[in-house]
């Protein structure tokens, strides 16, 4: 039987604040929703008024959020305290918002509630999103998912599965399914190993593509491509590879392998679409990506989506596995940070170099993790390059930033693989490239088990043909023409590829 609908006073001035102008200033705005989402605790307001007001407010802190959002596009890591603040906070409200629509849904259902605005499933898909928007917010900001997070997001989605049993299709084939896939997409990218600009165009890029992962309650085949989860426990998916799932009842499992499939076809199409403009001497970053005809969102170049979508592609067709062991050890060592300012220290010396002191908490033979000991300086982002060494005694060692973490403004954690013990700074220029521009690159020697080759270290988008010149400025100027031999690794700040001196130079 519905409720009688009568208005409380709390009620009232929560609905009267809703149907305001917003602030302009997001910051402000969300100080101001959380003085008036407090007062839903208020026992006068019923569950029927309490779902009009939760409704405004879903639709109050997406706006809110959307408007914020920009901010961590922008912002390097760590961010600034007050930028930190303001995207914790606006995490935490998101989740409070979350856990309101879960109540909700509960106490339709176990009250036998009749809905006057949205029935219980579509108050489940809302907690869903807002945890997924959460999520996302916590990884652009590059901290760690929230205490609490996974369990919320796990509850949800069990408890409507528990009434979309014999739904066709299985579980996961509604819009709150959706929203739950399109949070386990993400979580198994390392989106620790993605840019904030990255990580935004996936999140749009999932609105048209998560519905084809799989979710199911029993073990995938073959299990290599699988993720386990305890909906009991507080934890993101576990790749089925990496620990083998308990034998027990009430897991899931997710397969993003599906995505990958489509990954490949878009792949092969913004190949061909880059190809077909280099021939016809169109710009690379030009309209390419219309989304009426690429199905691929806006806010990345095509060069950029192509390098992000070789990484999807890879990451959900089979999860990585850690190939080497990793040791704690604790010992200080020299950084410098970017490839511009590696560059610069092999051109002109470390007299005027930016050298930070960092602190190795983790080592392996193919890496390390470092964290900062005496303050950050410089931009830091997923994907860049980085110089280290133990001591001045030392050569420099050549690193990309795999993965970068702050969950704390005075503090930030990366993790590096080595790409080269050693390097010598050049510029380059390719062929179709800007004649008159040549860019700053590294020479990076062959390195045992990971390249035969010399490779080159170069800002992304540099790689536009098979031959470049090479000019190295030492005692004797030394310029060459070299032919790409293969692309190693594309990040969004970076690209390494192997050559060799052209054996049939034009």
């Amino acid at each position: 039987m519905a409720e009688t609908f009568r208005i409380s006073g709390q009620a009232e001035a929560i609905l009267a604040w809703l149907a305001g102008e917003p602030d302009d200033d997001p910051v402000a705005d969300l100080a101001a929703f959380r003085q008036h989402y407090a007062r839903l605790d208020d026992p006068d307001v019923s569950v029927a008024q309490r779902q009009r007001c939760l409704e405004q407010f879903g639709i109050r802190v997406r706006d809110i959020n959307g408007r914020f959002r920009p901010k961590l596009l922008t912002a390097s890591l760590p961010l600034p305290r007050e930028l930190y603040a303001a995207a914790n906070e606006l995490t935490e409200t998101l989740l409070d918002v979350a856990a309101g629509f879960q109540r909700l849904a509960d106490d339709v259902r176990q009250r036998w509630i009749r809905s006057q605005i949205l029935d219980d499933a579509s108050l489940g898909a809302q907690a869903l999103q807002l945890v997924g928007e959460a999520f996302l917010n916590g990884a652009m900001a590059g901290c760690l998912a929230p205490m609490g997070l996974w369990q919320r997001a796990h509850a949800v989605m069990q408890s409507m599965a528990r009434h979309e049993a014999g739904r066709e299709g299985g579980v996961g084939q509604s819009r709150g399914g959706f929203h739950y896939k399109r949070l386990l997409c993400v979580a198994v990218v390392q989106p620790e190993s993605l840019t904030a600009r990255e990580l935004a165009w996936l999140f749009d890029y999932l609105e048209g593509t998560a519905a084809r992962a799989v979710l199911a309650m029993q073990r995938p085949s073959p299990d290599a491509a699988g993720y386990w989860m305890d909906l009991a426990q507080d934890s993101p998916p576990v790749a089925v590879a990496r620990r083998t799932p308990p034998d027990e009842t009430g897991l899931w499992y997710f397969v993003p392998a599906p995505l990958a499939a489509r990954v490949a076809e878009q792949i092969e199409w913004l190949e061909n679409r880059i190809l077909e403009a280099e021939v016809v001497g169109l710009e690379r970053d030009g309209e390419l990506l219309n989304p009426d005809v690429s199905g691929l969102p806006e806010g990345l170049t095509p060069v950029e989506v192509l390098s992000l979508l070789r990484r999807l592609r890879e990451r959900w067709s089979a999860p990585p596995l850690r190939e080497q062991v990793r040791r704690r050890h604790h010992y200080t060592v020299q950084v410098c940070a970017g490839l511009r300012a590696i560059w610069e220290l092999g051109r002109n010396g470390e007299t005027s170099a930016r050298i930070a002191e960092w602190m190795v908490f983790n080592e392996s033979p193919g890496g390390y993790a470092i964290m900062c000991v005496s303050g950050v300086e410089g931009l830091l982002s997923a994907g860049m390059a980085l110089a280290l060494r133990r001591d001045a005694s030392q050569p420099w060692s050549i690193c990309i930033v795999r993965w970068i973490r702050s969950d704390n403004p005075d503090q930030v954690e990366l993790g590096l693989q080595v790409a080269a013990q050693d390097f010598t700074a050049v510029q380059i220029a390719f062929r179709g490239g800007d004649a008159h521009t040549s860019v700053p690159a590294l020479i990076l020697e062959p390195l045992a088990a990971v390249r035969r080759h010399q490779a080159i270290l170069a800002p992304a988008g540099t790689y536009v043909s098979r031959r470049f010149v090479l000019v190295r400025e030492a005692q004797h100027l030394y310029v060459a023409q070299c032919r790409v031999l293969g692309l190693d690794m594309q990040t969004a700040n970076i690209e390494l590829f192997q050559y060799e001196i052209d054996p049939y130079p034009i």
